[in-house]
């Protein structure tokens, strides 16, 4: 956990200095529960950012499991109607056999993000894509914890391929180089 907060932290700062506005959205990872649950959390946030910042469209930049949460949030909760892009980073949108290695039968992720899991059959039947939602995904064959990684891949999606490790996702420059022009917010220094 601290780990990843860690890395998310460099991915914040990043943000800041390139002058870009954020909520961040930190899912009650330890996340024993359901990422349905998650992305009620999500689409909360979300609405409260909207209000605060008088705005009516976002876009959501999400690591590992938290693009899933996003896009159960895009399909079934109304994200479709005010989410203009999204942006997944080392998300397993196939399933991941790496949580085949949490053997702890609490770890309601873990099952989720299993290849073949009901969860996985949810968002990625039809209409995993709503038209007006731009769908960038961001994966690496050094992935690491999705696994294989061509799991990250979805069809529909605008795929590209970086050379980072799971966790790389969120520290390294050129990742986020690639999240800012997806974003339309082009080169950085």
């Amino acid at each position: 956990r601290g780990q990843r907060h860690l890395y998310w932290n460099v991915f914040k700062h990043r943000l800041q200095e390139a002058d870009v506005r954020y909520h961040d959205c930190i899912l009650p990872y330890g996340m024993l529960g359901d990422m349905r649950i998650a992305a009620r959390i999500l689409k909360d946030k979300v609405d409260n950012a909207l209000l605060h910042d008088h705005a009516t469209k976002v876009d959501l930049v999400c690591h590992s499991a938290g693009g899933l949460v996003a896009r159960y949030y895009i399909m079934y909760l109304g994200g479709h109607k005010v989410v203009q892009n999204l942006v997944t980073l080392g998300t397993p949108h196939q399933g991941t056999y790496f949580s085949y290695v949490l053997p702890v039968p609490i770890l309601q992720i873990a099952k989720q993000a299993r290849p073949g899991s009901h969860f996985l059959d949810e968002v990625n039947g039809e209409g995993h894509i709503p038209p007006g939602v731009r769908f960038w995904n961001v994966w690496s064959p050094l992935d690491g914890v999705v696994i294989p990684s061509h799991n990250s891949k979805l069809a529909g999606s605008k795929a590209i391929k970086v050379m980072a490790t799971h966790w790389g996702f969120l520290f390294r420059r050129d990742v986020f180089q690639t999240v800012l022009d997806c974003l339309g917010r082009g080169p950085q220094k």
